[in-house]
């Protein structure tokens, strides 16, 4: 079998969540073409999804500097959709996390300030959250807010747009923000509002009630107390 064949099982088994099937066809593809990047950026999100944080960040730097070699001349005219800057893109955008993970925002931010630069369409929207998290948690409101602002809608994004908007005293802006993601997601107020320590529920993911943990769990921190209590008001939540 070749190397490319090889990297499209891991992918696959990493789709279905078979992470160490993934692990033997992206070794298999290395030993093959020990210069792939994308077998490359696979085992390193084999080890991400292990939380292996350290061999993770190893891998996606040496698949994109591999990637890097590939890349054209000039940086318009690309993104997703070009095969040669596909696993470039890749190997940034799971650095990204890789970082996120490890709380190295500044190192957030630089990676995927470097992805749009070659894809202003960030993966299909999906860096801008991330990107905004990082310009957020390094105290660079405006350029979260752009962030977000580009970033998928969801109610996890207004929810985040609405704090960024009090935090920067648009009271009026954040209540609409507010307001749009409750309709869509109330489960994350109690959480937000009542609760200050909240823990990642396993499992849950597909459920409302795990999108609202999950989002409480990453981002309960950056909600002061005065945040809480306008989101609470914001919404009017009812008296039990």
């Amino acid at each position: 079998m070749l190397a490319p064949e090889e990297e499209q099982l891991g992918w696959k088994h990493i789709a279905n969540g078979q992470l160490e099937n993934a692990e033997s066809h992206f070794r298999r593809a290395l030993e093959l073409d020990p210069l792939r990047a994308d077998a490359l950026n696979g085992l390193g999100t084999v080890y991400l999804e292990w939380g292996e944080l350290e061999q993770a960040q190893e891998l996606f730097q040496m698949a994109i500097a591999q990637a890097e070699i590939q890349l054209p001349r000039k940086k318009r005219h690309t993104g997703w959709d070009d095969e040669v800057v596909r696993p470039y893109l890749r190997g940034l955008n799971q650095l990204a996390l890789t970082f996120s993970k490890m709380d190295y925002w500044p190192g957030v931010q630089h990676a995927l300030e470097e992805l749009l630069a070659w894809d202003a369409e960030g993966m299909q929207g999906r860096a801008f959250s991330l990107l905004g998290e990082a310009y957020l948690r390094t105290g660079h409101l405006a350029e979260s807010l752009h962030a977000y602002q580009e970033a998928p809608h969801t109610p996890e994004t207004d929810y985040t747009l609405g704090l960024i908007f009090f935090i920067s005293g648009q009271v009026r802006e954040a209540s609409q923000a507010w307001e749009r993601a409750y309709q869509k997601l109330p489960e994350a107020l109690p959480l937000l509002c009542h609760y200050p320590v909240v823990r990642a529920i396993g499992g849950a993911s597909d459920t409302n009630f795990g999108r609202a943990a999950r989002y409480a769990f990453t981002f309960t921190d950056l909600w002061t107390v005065e945040s809480r209590v306008a989101l609470r008001h914001c919404v009017d939540e009812p008296k039990g």
